[in-house]
């Protein structure tokens, strides 16, 4: 996710020509997809495992500590939002960009708007996981 939003992105809006950046970077983002969805699976399964070190299952969800609440939400967060932008809007987005301006709906064109803020999402979101297993940790 770093590497895609801080590299390839503004690496590749230097190209003079769109077309071949847009290939290139869809190129580059399937390389990561596995990676991406290996790490997020590692992620779900050793939190889950871990889990019991922190909280007792036995007790009420409302009693679990605020940062484990807060990381969950985020974990689940993270994984619908990548879910969607990598295998529904992904598709369309692809479609979408090979029509001409003029022939978008207005649905269309906030779909072209919001998918690059749903990947820079994902980034904050794993950013937050991140933060809040670091103050977990600390606490």
């Amino acid at each position: 996710m770093l590497f895609l939003s801080l590299v390839a992105v503004p690496l590749l809006k230097q190209d003079s020509d769109p077309l071949a950046a847009q290939r290139g970077f869809i190129s580059l983002a399937r390389r990561f997809r596995t990676l991406v969805w290996s790490a997020l699976f590692l992620l779900v399964v050793t939190g889950s495992v871990l889990l019991g070190n922190v909280i007792n299952f036995r007790t009420p969800l409302s009693s679990w500590p605020p940062i484990v609440l807060t990381k969950l939400i985020l974990v689940i967060l993270l994984a619908v939002i990548s879910f969607s932008h990598d295998r529904i809007m992904a598709q369309k987005v692809r479609t979408l960009k090979n029509k001409p301006g003029s022939e978008l709906s207005v649905g269309e064109r906030l779909l072209l708007r919001l998918s690059p803020l749903l990947g820079r999402l994902t980034l904050l979101l794993g950013l937050g996981v991140l933060l809040s297993a670091v103050i977990m940790v600390r606490s």
